[in-house]
């Protein structure tokens, strides 16, 4: 076990001897770090915080605090980070409050960059991006996958699917589905480049463009939309997925897409190159 002789690690807690501990890092008595992780120097983890294998903490972040929460009475609540994610300077990180179910959880692979906040009870799916700056609000929902740039921020209670793009400064007070690029007003489109990146058929992104496409062309909220035309669009999984994320239980409307489809940036031409 490599712990700088200036950290203060508390007895109790559970270290694995690969990991390696900073100067200066406190380590709080509930406090459970994997195999082969790396403390940096000035990191202070406390509550009953789990950090998976592999992870890399950097300076001066704050994991595991008490939640910003005005009924929170120091409740036994938790905070999960999974495996080989990397959490860049600055960030704080809240466990969750008895209100919310008591935990945040923080998916495998994720990046959470620079002076980044997330607040209580905010779940966050694997392999996922923060940009630096970002602020989510408690409750928070972020799909597998999804990338926000920097200086974006959520409401409370907010979800956001699998394989998003949200532009740097979007302020969330909507919904957003899965698979979209999106600012604070509105969908700008299929996230083209972020699913053929990571896999997704030529002919499935097609689809997806297409569906897209036909929600431009009927009324209503983005829920009723989908469900007018997901029937001619059943064979793309992906178009189901969409639909049946829209159609589980939320707070909050979804966010609504932008009504000129030609001003998309990727034609059919580019996805099928």
């Amino acid at each position: 076990m490599n712990i700088n002789s200036w950290a203060q690690v508390h007895k109790k807690a559970r270290v694995a001897n690969s990991a390696r501990i900073g100067a200066w890092v406190e380590i709080g008595e509930n406090v459970v770090i994997g195999e082969d992780c790396h403390i940096a120097a000035n990191v202070s983890i406390q509550g009953n915080t789990e950090i998976g294998d592999g992870c890399e903490i950097h300076p001066f972040a704050a994991l595991g605090g008490k939640p910003e929460h005005i009924s929170d009475k120091g409740e036994n609540t938790r905070l999960s980070i999974g495996a080989k994610s990397i959490i860049r300077e600055q960030v704080t990180i809240n466990r969750g409050s008895q209100v919310g179910g008591g935990l945040t959880s923080i998916g495998e692979g994720c990046y959470i960059m620079s002076k980044s906040h997330i607040a209580h009870d905010c779940s966050i799916g694997s392999a996922a991006i923060l940009g630096a700056y970002c602020g989510l609000s408690g409750h928070t929902h972020i799909g597998e996958r999804t990338v926000l740039l920097g200086k974006c921020a959520t409401q409370p209670f907010v979800k956001i699917g699998q394989d998003c793009y949200l532009i740097a400064g979007t302020e969330l007070m909507f919904d957003v589905p899965p698979m979209m690029v999106a600012t604070r007003h509105c969908l700008r489109g299929i996230n083209v480049r972020g699913l053929l990146m990571r896999g997704t058929e030529r002919k499935d992104v097609a689809a997806l463009k297409k569906f897209y496409e036909r929600l431009t062309q009927v009324k209503g909220a983005f829920d009723k939309r989908a469900q007018s035309v997901k029937q001619e669009f059943e064979s793309c999984e992906d178009v189901q997925k969409i639909c049946e994320f829209v159609e589980a239980p939320h707070r909050y409307p979804w966010l609504q897409p932008y009504p000129d489809v030609n001003k998309s940036r990727y034609t059919d031409e580019q996805i099928e190159a």
